[in-house]
């Protein structure tokens, strides 16, 4: 191999082991180690004699220290007059009192701080000593980082208000002492038998349910009163106080865990839905199945159920009045299309229609989830209607509407509830517009009488825009010729039913 080959080889390596290769003039290659380490300022510290000089990069071999015009003057006088008989100088490196080693260093270079504006200069210093421990400045700097985290985290709980921090704190030994309680339980269970063992589950489950939503909402409907007169900054250390203490708690629950961490990137999506529907008490402990079985039992997931449920017998209802016999049925932000599931099981109880239906939704997976959802019910009860599946954003549908009109009967669910009115005005327009002759539009939006509120957005970050009826009534006055406001059974959900 020749010689240059042999070169080019050498200086990739070095490039793969995080080298910079300075080309120069020569031949020759300057090979510089990329491996120094920013110090915080005011937080390490050389000793050279008397002087103490603020470190604020260091490596193996190199330390760099800060210093004013006054400091500057000391420090070329001492390292000008205090050689050792190789222009070395011993000097000690510290790092909050606590010191790393004694090494040798001689003085590199000094030049003039680049961003200072306090004429600052930076010495750099080789150390021809014993190499600087790197693994002790990195020890020093994670325990630094580790007490500072912790003060800073004190300071801004005690800002939290005393009588929140006691809520959510008794709030959390009580649901500590009843995962104890339950693990005991769990201990138990059958174990020869899995239907023996689910059975038990679901009972447990059940029960737990019951007792956690007589308890647990007269602690958390206590906080927003207590937050009411706070400022922004307090009300969010709140929130992260009570997400830090009840966490760990409740967020292991699947339902409530996918509301908070949101892998679709928002909460309410389709496998949420379908959490709602099953009604199964899911989790990896007996404890987490309770509490997941709590938060599809809460009434604001029992509203969610009960829309879809709604929703089904508007289906019925436009099936059975309409003197048509191909109707066209649209869903945006489709989610499962739980729904038309439902109303697919009943299909042979409305012979000679025929329907297509066309679900909408920006999320790709949720749209291929309803897809293989109906299909598979489809090969089953053979109804013959038609399916069509539209990948599109809403934002496109506000901004130029649907790509198809002529429709029967268009709703949508939950997606108002993230809307702000302007936005949900334009979007109710456009919707109207895509409804055939005596069309029918329903939008649904979370009502202001929610209890589960408070809950939903202090520990799930679940943050909806709520309305009442009037509001309702406001917003889409001018959509059609007719607009109710209608809402399930709890009066959690509301439904603006808009006629064309």
């Amino acid at each position: 191999m020749s010689n240059s080959s042999s070169a080019a080889n050498t200086t990739t390596a070095m490039k793969q082991e995080g080298f910079v290769i300075e080309e120069g003039a020569s031949t020759r290659k300057k090979i510089v180690r990329q491996d120094r380490v920013p110090v915080p300022p005011k937080k390490m510290y050389m000793f050279a004699g008397d002087l103490k000089l603020e470190v604020v990069n260091v490596s193996n071999f190199g330390v760099a220290i800060i210093c004013n015009e006054v400091e500057a003057k000391n420090v070329t006088k001492f390292f000008a007059t205090n050689k050792q008989t190789d222009s070395t100088h011993n000097v000690a490196l510290i790092y909050e009192n606590i010191e790393i080693q004694k090494t040798n260093v001689r003085l590199a270079r000094e030049e003039a701080h680049p961003e200072s504006v306090f004429n600052e200069k930076v010495y750099a210093f080789e150390v021809v000593g014993d190499p600087v421990s790197m693994d002790c400045v990195h020890a020093l700097q994670s325990a630094s980082d580790a007490k500072t985290a912790t003060v800073d985290a004190f300071k801004k709980q005690l800002s939290v208000p005393q009588q929140v921090r006691m809520v959510v704190l008794e709030m959390k030994s009580f649901l500590s002492t009843l995962k104890d309680n339950i693990s005991k339980i769990e201990e138990h269970l059958p174990v020869d038998n899995a239907d023996e063992n689910s059975e038990y589950r679901q009972a447990v489950a059940q029960s737990m349910s019951e007792f956690l939503g007589q308890l647990i909402p007269k602690y958390y409907q206590e906080i927003p009163t207590l937050l009411a007169s706070v400022d922004d900054i307090t009300r969010q250390a709140a929130i992260e106080f009570i997400q830090a203490q009840l966490g760990p708690l409740i967020y292991n629950a699947p339902f409530a865990h996918r509301a908070y961490s949101k892998p679709r990137g928002y909460a309410g999506d389709y496998e949420m839905m379908n959490h709602l529907y099953r009604n199964e008490p899911v989790g990896r402990t007996l404890y987490d199945q309770c509490v997941h079985k709590y938060f599809i039992d809460e009434p604001a997931g029992q509203a969610v159920k009960n829309r879809g449920y709604y929703l089904l017998e508007k289906i019925k209802q436009v099936v059975t009045t309409s003197k048509k016999k191909n109707l066209r049925i649209l869903a945006v932000a489709s989610g499962p299309a739980m729904e038309q599931q439902l109303f697919l099981k009943e299909c042979k109880d409305y012979p000679g229609v025929h329907i297509e239906f066309t679900c909408i939704d920006q999320d790709e997976e949720s749209l291929k989830h309803a897809q293989r959802q109906l299909f598979s019910t489809e090969r089953f009860v053979r109804s013959g209607y038609e399916f069509k599946f539209n990948n599109l954003a809403i934002k496109n549908i506000i901004g130029r509407g649907l790509p198809e009109k002529g429709y029967d009967l268009i709703y949508t669910a939950g997606l108002f509830d993230y809307f702000s009115d302007p936005v949900a005005q334009v979007a109710g327009k456009r919707l109207a517009e895509g409804l055939a002759p005596g069309g029918t539009l329903i939008i649904g939006n979370f009502s202001k009488n929610n209890p589960s509120r408070p809950f939903m957005e202090m520990v799930l970050e679940w943050h909806l825009l709520y309305r009442s009826p009037e509001d309702m009534m406001n917003l889409f006055k001018d959509a059609g010729s007719s607009v109710e406001v209608e809402q399930e059974k709890l009066g959690i959900n509301l439904f603006a039913v808009i006629k064309k």
